[in-house]
């Protein structure tokens, strides 16, 4: 017998979406606009919202509890929606229920693009990124990317209308007020409702029937009756194991230490000035983060690429879109033994963001204008790749045969732009295109994400994924290109952990100590096995991480300040004392030597290893300066 049971209305189906900015009912007033984000895609009378897309709510009450001991009320209109497009269309919804988790029972919002092996023609199997082998592309294709997606919410296995979830001591009385609008309200605390707070809506025309003639109505309900369906929410996520890393200790592992005075007092072997080059950093600027004006890179043994932002006058020919160039670089590859300028290019860039990164067999990858671009090691373009929008980051696997781009594509029209922006007081997440290439820009894989998820880390043998549980814990895992899912490690972090890779097959993690907040520092084998930890001191920022695969080393930069420098804090740039770069063992963490330079600029980037490890170079001031690192 055929199945005659009918589905459900997609109309019936509660619209999921979940708060942008926190809101306070003593900090807003009536008639101020509320923006939600859709968390999954839905399609009803006549609107198709996709996941990422806005409602806007209307206050219509804000009334704090005062001294007169009345309830605090804030009732919520919505009346406008992304339906489809990038503009607001007018559509009327109904709050039926809210949903918010404490912070120590969320899962990390993230979802990170994995990608899986596939069969190639003629039943081949291949694995990308494979460090025994080179990256080979005949054989092999993707199809596609795998989201491992996780809501940042657990809420309840089930919703009703009316009900608030996680909220304490706020209640919801669902079409109370004008425009059908929803009222929370507490009668022993402000209304307060924090940012990530789902909202569970219907169409009014769902949301509310007629009032059956013998059934007794009140006025707040003549107009008709809420519908009481179950509001179907997923199951809680498991909690991780209570496990933290691996222990560092020798001969395994090495903690490291503050380099003595005996230990920086390395002479450079040489150096090359710049400043004739058009290099002049801008030391004594305010800021309130490193950014990425100077970039040093060494190109085979006996080349140097410094490439930098002259700051001189940026031609925009009239263009004021998001494309517009805000900045040149300047790029010369030079000789060491000479000081002799072999090549020079130059770029615009319409973004502050990095620009500059080294793939295998000594090539450059370079973000230019709005494109990506491939170099020889005589500065020669053999390779570019148009980007269809501004460049959300790039991330390089450990071996430099496999990128990961995030090209940001806009999902609001300008007027919705600047109405987020003025409300989150940064811009508003966008959609993000994430391709995985390799070195010849072949698309790999495909899929999308949001600005404002973590970028895809890369190792050579997989694609790394941290999700995090109560109690602030955390656990890293990796996906194989083969798919299969390994732990590497699971720990405690008082702030969210940034994970990235670096040569030679190392994970470098930023975490905080759960007790003290104080950030720690570890760089871990493919393995889970942590082969160095350190805790910076106060003074000590800005720590960033490169490796050399043929040495087996890798380097930590770091900015000493005559002060502590606090996170997103303003400094200047005469706060700096000097840079410091300690060079270690990869096999266990060993430091071989600390190097350290005056008149550092407030920026990442500037240092580089020499690809058999045996030469450091540095930016000091106005010239190159290069030390010779002992043997490991």
């Amino acid at each position: 017998m055929a199945n005659t049971q009918s589905k459900p209305d997609p109309a019936h189906i509660p619209i999921r979406a979940e708060l942008i900015k926190s809101l306070d009912v003593r900090r807003v007033q009536p008639g101020a606009a509320v923006f939600a984000r859709v968390i999954e895609d839905w399609n009803g009378l006549g609107c198709s919202l996709r996941k990422g897309a806005i409602i806007e709510a209307k206050v219509e009450t804000a009334q704090p509890r005062g001294d007169a001991k009345r309830d605090s009320e804030l009732l919520l209109s919505f009346s406008k929606a992304q339906c489809g497009g990038d503009a607001m269309a007018p559509i009327d919804l109904v709050l039926e229920a809210v949903s918010w988790i404490p912070d120590d029972n969320i899962t990390l919002r993230g979802q990170y693009p994995i990608v899986k092996r596939t069969i190639g023609p003629g039943g081949a199997t291949g694995v990308i990124g494979d460090p025994k082998a080179a990256y080979n592309h005949q054989g092999l294709s993707l199809n596609g990317i795998n989201f491992n997606s996780s809501d940042l919410f657990v809420p309840p296995p089930a919703l009703h209308p009316g009900d608030v979830y996680g909220v304490a001591g706020v209640k919801l009385r669902v079409g109370a007020g004008p425009g059908r609008g929803s009222l929370l309200y507490s009668k022993k605390r402000d209304v307060v409702l924090d940012r990530y707070t789902q909202f569970l809506l219907l169409p009014s025309s769902v949301a509310f029937v007629p009032a059956p003639a013998s059934t007794f109505a009140s006025a707040s309900t003549a107009a008709g009756a809420p519908l009481r369906p179950s509001l179907p929410m997923p199951a809680p996520a498991s909690p991780a194991a209570p496990r933290e890393f691996e222990p560092c200790s020798p001969p395994l592992c090495t903690v490291d230490l503050p380099a003595s005075a005996y230990e920086n007092a390395n002479h450079p072997s040489r150096s090359i000035a710049i400043k004739p080059l058009g290099y002049a950093p801008r030391l004594s600027r305010d800021v309130t983060q490193l950014d990425y004006e100077e970039a040093l890179m060494w190109v085979g043994e006996e080349q140097i690429l410094v490439a930098f932002n002259p700051h001189t006058l940026v031609h925009r020919n009239g263009l004021s879109t998001i494309d517009a160039p805000v900045r040149k670089i300047h790029a010369a590859l030079l000789d060491v033994s000479s000081n002799r300028v072999l090549s020079t290019v130059d770029w615009d860039l319409s973004d502050s963001g990095r620009f500059l990164w080294q793939l295998s067999g000594n090539q450059i990858l370079v973000h230019a204008g709005n494109e990506l671009r491939v170099y020889d090691s005589r500065l020669t373009l053999t390779s570019r790749f148009p980007l269809a929008g501004p460049l959300g980051f790039v991330r390089i696997s450990p071996n430099g045969e496999l990128m990961a781009i995030g090209i940001i594509k806009e999902r609001h029209s300008p007027e919705l732009h600047r109405e987020l922006s003025e409300a989150l007081d940064h811009n508003p997440e966008e959609d993000v295109d994430v391709l995985v290439l390799d070195k010849t820009f072949t698309t790999i894989a495909q899929s999308r994400t949001t600005s404002d998820l973590m970028p895809p880390t890369l190792l050579n043998e997989g694609q790394l994924t941290l999700m995090a549980s109560s109690n602030k814990r955390y656990r890293l895992a990796m996906l194989t290109w083969e798919n299969q899912p390994v732990t590497l490690a699971r720990f405690s972090s008082a702030c969210t952990p940034e994970l990235s890779s670096i040569a030679p097959n190392l994970v470098f993690i930023r975490s905080c100590d759960k007790a003290s907040g104080l950030p720690e520092f570890r760089a871990l084998r493919a393995d889970g096995q942590v082969v160095w930890r350190t805790q910076p001191g106060p003074e000590e920022f800005g720590h960033e991480a490169m490796g050399i695969e043929a040495s087996r080393t890798f380097a930590i930069k770091m900015l000493h300040a005559s002060s502590a420098v606090r996170p997103g804090a303003v400094f200047h740039g005469s706060d700096l004392i000097d840079e410091e770069v300690r060079v270690y063992r990869a096999s266990d963490g060993k430091r071989l030597s600390s190097f350290r330079s005056t008149a550092p600029a407030p920026s990442y980037g500037g240092y580089s290893l020499s690809p058999d490890g045996s030469q450091l170079a540095m930016i000091s001031g106005g010239q190159i300066v290069i030390y010779p690192v002992p043997a490991n």
